[in-house]
């Protein structure tokens, strides 16, 4: 899927200004070290979402560990030839151990009379993949075999690189802002005193400007016709010494 139009990108920010040990009163007779301007800001890139996250649970239950665990072994075997069939590569699959857990089904854990337990056991896959006309074909596939919990999401492969831009405007921006404020107020930005940055990656779509363009006229036209992005994010708190 291909983007057109503007850069899609936008830069939100809270400004704070803190200058530590002085009052506005007294802010003149303090010494420069002690007088500091903090800049939270965040950034955002929107990127093209080509590929999705189909993730997969699989549940099994038994009276004893060992029958739960034979069934779990059974459908684990079960989605993994279901993946060879659909043709999806190794490096295209993650996975989680499995988890097992004991539970009393009857009363509660005080009723020491006849005490019936069950075991349950869990494991999640993730398949990745970028061909969307598979998306619905292995939801088919999981429902016709069994499986009953499974999502999907969108994702973009240029992740990494959407990251480092949202992290440059927002440092950029952040330092903009900062000289702003000191230029205003009538004194001078000096050198980094503390940097604190986090990332993020927001999964849910948002429609770009030329999504209408793309839906086909066809009779078997679906949402997949639709042009998706997904955002990621990064934040940054920036102090600067005043000089």
């Amino acid at each position: 899927m291909e983007l057109s139009g503007n850069k899609l990108s936008k830069i939100t920010l809270t400004v704070s200004l803190l200058f530590f040990g002085m009052s506005c009163t007294t802010l003149a007779q303090q010494p420069v070290s002690e007088r500091i301007i903090t800049i939270n800001m965040s950034a955002s890139e929107m990127l093209p979402a080509d590929l999705i996250i189909f993730n997969v649970n699989i549940n099994a239950e038994g009276k004893t560990p060992q029958e739960a665990y034979k069934l779990h072994q059974e459908r684990e075997s079960l989605l993994a030839s279901v993946l060879k069939d659909l043709d999806i590569k190794e490096e295209n699959i993650d996975y989680e151990p499995v988890r097992m857990n004991r539970r009393q089904i009857n009363g509660n854990r005080y009723n020491t009379e006849n005490p019936e337990y069950i075991t349950a056991t869990n494991q999640s896959v993730s398949i990745t993949f970028e061909d969307f006309s598979m998306y619905e074909k292995i939801q088919l596939t999981l429902i016709e075999n069994g499986f009953d919990s499974f999502n999907g999401q969108f994702s973009s492969s240029k992740i990494a690189e959407g990251k480092e831009k949202a992290l440059i405007s927002a440092i950029e921006a952040a330092k903009e802002r900062a000289e702003l404020i000191a230029k205003t107020s009538g004194v001078d930005i000096g050198p980094v005193s503390n940097i604190n940055y986090s990332d993020h990656y927001i999964g849910l779509p948002q429609k770009t400007s030329s999504s209408m363009e793309m839906m086909s006229a066809a009779r078997d036209a679906s949402m997949m016709d639709f042009s998706q992005t997904v955002e990621v994010r990064a934040s940054v708190s920036i102090s600067y010494f005043i000089e």
